[in-house]
């Protein structure tokens, strides 16, 4: 068997057994026998304590269906071998289950690396990226029912744009009352800010912002509509030289083209789910309205966009390559492609060539032709990166003159909209002293761009390369 092979299996054994909190001489004398048969040295069960349960899962995945079924067999005497499954083992080995079948694609396991371990609250999500109008309406008309069946075994049924309705419910100074305790330095304008996106927050914001950039998981950004499961968290223990870290792992299940398509997913699930736990849970929780809640996904909601609106809150820029969108101190700036293309022009010209600033075209700054060939080429490729279908011909530069004035011009109402002044001077985009240039002075180290492979400094966006 080769090392990547032993390294997940060890990972999948550990993650089973941890998984209700108490180890048994049954499973400790199980393990030492599967370490033993499957020849795993100390180094490769130290090298499985530190990969994610995703990666070991994929590893098997590759492995033949013989060994899949043989490791899966496996897996289930380790679940069973105090004669009990409870909750976190059942949900675990029913996702191993779904995950290691050849013949079922609509289900998926991702880990995301996390700063702690959130608490044992188990739920379902429905997501999306883009709105489905059927579905979303399936399920404001059958909301009580999945909620209720879910409840019977201690699942919470999560739908995005109740959990907003919630927030607008509440008194509008309670819920800024306990976003300024959580966060005591946030200025009233960003409190503002973070107080309408909460209560305006969609499905598919929460699914192509939130859960993207939790997971690192660009396919998020294109998901077809989908049940989200966590099903759990995995340690990874401290060495000498790092601290204590943890991956939260969730299962995603593709939903079918059919009427009730989410009561019938959670159902069918749920009776999977039962054919696994030998110890029912049914349980109906007290739920009362109008209560911030602040444990769990709540929690992880909340810190996220508190982290997110805070985030280099003295003059920080992210740059989402995906959603096309831009935030300024943690604030949404809502600009058109158009617009975001042309700020992104000047920042390239302000950080990134000798320039220092995006030359003026005009009388009294004439450009030369080698000028407006390169000026135009480069911001025929930047307007592509926000294009829906990239265009192919480029017109000329100086046509487009004209137009980029216009768009500075609504940029600058749009920042000064959003962030007051003082501090939207650090955005604008300005003269230079020798009114030759457009620039912007903020310091480019506090400039992000996120794209599929994460977060990269302005200056390193490797694109800039081709230009």
């Amino acid at each position: 068997m080769r090392h990547a092979q032993k390294i997940a299996i060890a990972r999948l054994i550990s993650d089973l057994i941890k998984s209700d909190d108490i180890i048994c001489q049954e499973e400790i004398a199980l393990y030492n026998q599967i370490v033993s048969n499957f020849e795993i040295i100390d180094s490769e069960l130290y090298e499985a304590q530190s990969i994610s349960l995703s990666d070991a899962v994929s590893t098997i995945q590759h492995m033949t269906s013989d060994d899949k079924r043989k490791i899966y067999s496996i897996l289930h005497q380790a679940a069973y071998s105090d004669n009990s499954c409870v909750a976190r083992e059942a949900l675990l080995l029913l996702t191993l289950s779904l995950t290691l079948d050849d013949s079922l694609d609509k289900y998926h396991l991702f880990s995301t690396a996390t700063h702690s371990w959130q608490g044992a609250e188990k739920y379902v999500m429905y997501i999306e990226s883009d709105y489905m109008p059927l579905i979303n309406e399936e399920i404001l008309d059958q909301y009580d029912i999945i909620s209720n069946v879910l409840h019977l075994w201690k699942f919470e049924f999560i739908y995005i744009p109740k959990l907003a309705s919630s927030f607008r419910d509440m008194d509008r100074q309670y819920l800024h009352d306990i976003i300024r305790y959580m966060n005591p330095r946030l200025p009233d304008y960003m409190l503002d800010a973070l107080y309408e996106r909460l209560t305006s927050l969609t499905t598919v914001t929460y699914t192509r912002e939130y859960i993207s950039h939790m997971s690192g998981h660009s396919q998020f950004y294109d998901i077809e509509p989908s049940l989200l499961v966590n099903v759990g968290f995995s340690h990874v223990p401290a060495t000498i030289a790092t601290q204590d870290s943890y991956y939260a792992n969730f299962l995603t299940i593709r939903l079918e083209d059919e009427p009730n398509a989410v009561l019938n997913e959670v159902r069918r699930f749920l009776d999977l789910y039962e054919t696994f736990i030998s110890e029912p849970e049914y349980h109906r929780p007290k739920r009362g309205k109008n209560l911030f809640h602040y444990h769990g996904f709540y929690k992880q909601l909340f810190d996220f966009f508190a982290r997110h609106y805070t985030m280099n809150e003295t003059n920080g820029i992210l740059i989402d390559m995906r959603t096309r969108k831009i935030w300024m101190r943690g604030i949404e700036i809502p600009l058109s492609a158009t617009q975001l293309a042309t700020y992104v022009f000047i920042l390239y010209h302000t950080h990134c060539t000798y320039h220092q600033g995006l030359i003026k075209a005009g009388q009294h700054h004439p450009l030369s032709d080698q000028q407006v060939q390169r000026l135009g080429h480069t911001f025929h490729s930047i307007c592509n990166l926000f294009r829906d279908t990239p265009a192919a011909e480029q017109r000329s530069y100086m046509d487009d003159v004209p137009n980029i004035r216009g768009y500075i011009a609504r940029i600058r109402a749009a920042i000064e909209h959003y962030i007051p002044s003082p501090d939207s001077g650090y955005y604008l985009p300005k003269d230079t002293a020798d009114k030759a240039h457009y620039h912007v002075t903020l310091n480019p180290d506090a400039i992000i761009i996120r794209d599929a492979r994460g977060e990269t400094p302005f200056c390193e966006y490797p694109f800039w390369k081709q230009l």
